[in-house]
């Protein structure tokens, strides 16, 4: 597995990738490894791009590679949910047939951050939780991830 790190605004990111497949998009504490091929430097543009709000959608080929099918359903439609747009994990839930806090079980092993937007996938009553965490450093990183979208959503 090839990887490449690169500043944000959230914090560092790593990209993890084999070939020509994202497998995983993860916060890190790790300091910045410019991108050495084609296919990181890809992926490094891409993200750049979304945080400076000119892309809306990624378009780099990814894979789940240890997900169940289960966690594959819900991340396929999480994938569905336009740029800055939400869904609670209750509406997920009712378009695949299963229950709330199993969609939110999904989003907790979510490894393609940005690229699987679990952060926008809301509680009824707020935003819920991120990334396993209910009220602490991880809902405020998707409370920014939210209101950036907001930000450029009717840009073009």
């Amino acid at each position: 597995m090839r990887k490449t790190i690169l500043a944000t605004p959230i914090g560092n990111l790593v990209v993890e990738y084999e070939g020509d497949f994202v497998l995983a998009v993860r916060a890190t504490d790790a300091g910045v490894l410019a991108a050495r091929d084609a296919f990181a430097r890809e992926a490094q543009k891409q993200l750049k791009a979304w945080f400076a709000g000119r892309l809306k959608k990624f378009d780099i080929p990814f894979l789940f590679p240890d997900a169940t099918d289960f966690q594959v359903r819900v991340w396929d439609q999480i994938t569905r949910i336009p740029f800055g747009a939400t869904q609670t994990y209750g509406e997920i839930a009712r378009e695949i047939k299963s229950g709330p806090r199993a969609v939110g079980g999904a989003c907790r092993c979510n490894d393609l951050l940005l690229i699987v937007p679990c952060h926008r996938v809301v509680a009824v009553t707020g935003l819920g939780g991120f990334m396993g965490d209910r009220d602490g450093s991880l809902v405020r990183r998707k409370q920014w991830l939210l209101e950036h979208e907001q930000k450029f959503q009717n840009r073009c």
